[in-house]
């Protein structure tokens, strides 16, 4: 299992990508957990996302489900930018 908080908080866009790349190539045989404010590369790397909010989980499902009809209000608004 790999854990990483803001892996890619402090790099560049050519640094992100190459991160991205590895961690794709690793998920079939590590179990991986990312923590970002990063929506996009969320969206472009997990298979599953999770929202917390006040230290409590609103929402985890598929990213592809979560970041294009979030089930909870809370989850719509800070993935539209209204929130957070």
């Amino acid at each position: 299992m790999l854990l990483l908080d803001e892996p890619a908080s402090a790099l560049d866009p050519l640094s992100t990508a190459k991160l991205e790349t590895a961690l794709l190539e690793l998920k079939d045989s590590f179990t991986i957990v990312i923590v970002t404010h990063n929506l996009q590369q969320a969206a472009r790397i997990s298979d599953y996302t999770g929202f917390m909010l006040l230290g409590r989980m609103v929402e985890f499902r598929p990213s592809s489900e979560a970041f294009v009809k979030p089930e909870t209000q809370a989850m719509r608004d800070y993935v539209t930018g209204r929130f957070g």
